[in-house]
């Protein structure tokens, strides 16, 4: 059994202090169509081990250093035996602070595969791909738009985290992905989008509205006119955009944020303010339905309990890993991969008959976790006002959430994003829109 083969190798070597392994077996379905036809369907099976190495160095203050290295499965003795000589070689020049990991856990996974994965756990992934595809395809030919190509790709993935101390953990999960190029109209006149999509279970409105908004968005595009002054008119952010404004909130509940000084809030302040906007409550949390980052534990193998991070916009708890949380002498609750943000007071539709200008696409959109400031060249956005909803095209928005403290409203309506669970859009009132052209 290749996992015992390289604890045996570490072992072997005496100059590991500590040491953690994950070995992940993944069974896969890809399928690749062009239009409407399947060009190719393979199926993927791979196994992959991930060793972590921590060496300590004597005296005091006392210090460890770690390095992480893939391993082939197929590694011989001697070639096991070499990679764990390289790993201790370079985990023993680095002299960050010492910090432990985690031991056994007092308690079995608390983990049921079908809560995000549904139907997918009681079958291969081979037999979801038709199910998928037809999902997908459902809007195909929306507003005179047609896909143009499209990947699908399912995977089982079972995980097995063990370590030095003891700690073994195994779970089994499922991630799913698309990417697809749509287009709208003819000749020179012809828009071409890309999109994507992450998933864990057959959402199927979700996957088809994902491939049915970058149709209407493609031929939106065609008649967009030149972004004209938007002066005075807040922002609204949707879907994956809105999901990077929240995570704002989250990194600064992180752990590694607190200890690097980068986070902008610090435990017990207020992120709102007398502005009028929404309260912020956001709880971390390891699993979210449909979502393919939920995940029972961290990579260290530390059980994940929801965990409230900023409690009626006050910035509560932090969460993190072993690392981070060990430096700042706080509870060790591991890393959250996702979260969870509260509603607002306002529904869907209150929030679009403001007069506004929607984002929906950008060249290249960032947030900065530090400084809140936001931005981007404007692909694809809406002008609203009254009973006018106009297209368009060009220029930029640029921002500060800083400025907006306390000012941003959310929608009462939920949507499951990459990243969180939370509302389906919110408003930012204060933005730069500079014009094209």
């Amino acid at each position: 059994m290749m996992l015992d083969k390289i604890i045996r190798a570490i072992k072997a070597n005496g100059k590991v202090s500590d040491w953690r392994l994950t070995e992940t077996v993944k069974r896969g379905a890809e399928w690749y169509l062009v239009g409407k036809d399947l060009d190719t369907a393979r199926s993927v099976e791979s196994t992959q081990y991930s060793l972590m190495v921590y060496v300590d160095t004597p005296g005091e203050p006392k210090t460890r250093g770690a390095y992480s290295l893939n391993l082939h499965p197929t590694a011989s003795d001697s070639e096991l035996a070499a990679a764990v000589d390289r790993a201790v070689r370079a985990a023993s020049g680095m002299r960050n602070p010492w910090y432990p990991i985690p031991g056994p856990q007092a308690k079995p996974l608390a983990w049921d595969v079908r809560t995000t994965a549904g139907a997918f756990a009681d079958a291969e992934p081979e037999a979801a791909m038709a199910a998928l595809k037809e999902a997908l395809y459902r809007h195909d030919g929306r507003d005179g738009a047609r896909i143009n190509s499209l990947e699908i790709y399912l995977s089982r993935l079972q995980k097995r985290i063990v370590n030095s101390r003891g700690l073994d953990r195994a779970y089994t999960s499922y991630k799913g992905y698309t990417e697809f190029i749509v287009n709208a109209g003819v000749g020179q006149s012809e828009i071409e989008l890309f999109g994507d999509l992450e998933f864990s279970s057959l959402d199927d409105v979700r996957l088809a509205n994902a491939v049915g908004d970058s149709l209407t968005q493609a031929r939106d595009r065609l008649a967009a006119v030149l972004t004209p002054s938007c002066d005075g008119l807040p922002v609204l952010f949707r879907g994956t955009l809105a999901a990077q404004i929240y995570s704002y909130w989250f990194d600064a509940a992180q752990a590694q944020a607190a200890f690097d000084k980068t986070s902008p809030f610090a435990l017990g302040d207020n992120l709102g303010g007398p502005g009028g906007g929404d309260v912020v409550r956001l709880t971390a949390t390891g699993v979210i339905p449909g979502n393919p980052r939920s995940s029972p534990c961290d990579a260290d193998g530390v059980d994940l309990v929801p965990v409230p991070c900023i409690v009626d916009g006050t910035l509560t708890s932090l969460v993190g890993p072993i690392t981070y949380t060990s430096y700042l002498g706080i509870a060790l609750v591991g890393e959250h991969p996702l979260f969870e943000l509260g509603a607002g007071t306002h529904s869907l539709a209150q929030l679009q008959a403001m007069p506004h200008l929607e984002v929906v696409s950008f060249s290249d959109f960032f947030v900065d976790s530090t400084t809140g400031d936001f931005g981007g060249e404007l692909r694809l956005g809406y002008r609203v006002e009254g009973r006018q909803r106009v297209a368009v095209t060009g220029g930029s928005v640029t921002g500060r959430l800083a400025d907006n403290r306390g000012r941003i409203l959310l929608s009462q309506e939920l949507e499951t994003h990459d990243s969180c669970r939370g509302p389906a859009a919110c408003i930012v009132p204060i933005a730069t829109v500079a014009k094209a052209g």
